[in-house]
């Protein structure tokens, strides 16, 4: 599985309006680019659409 950088994954959730189209311009689904917007804390279309946002939490040491 190639890793996919995350200023890619901030541009490509600024610009599309949805995690269908975000996920698809990336060439994954729409939960995998979820899950990884969670990783790097940052927010996923559907939350900006939503007012949904939390940001990532802390990982444990």
């Amino acid at each position: 599985m190639r890793k996919i950088d995350r200023e890619r994954i901030e541009r490509v959730a600024r610009i599309y309006g949805s995690n269908k189209a975000a996920g698809a311009a990336l060439g994954i689904t729409p939960s995998s680019f979820a899950r990884l917007c969670r990783r790097y804390g940052i927010q996923t279309p559907y939350g900006r659409k939503y007012g949904q946002w939390e940001p990532a939490r802390e990982e444990a040491a």
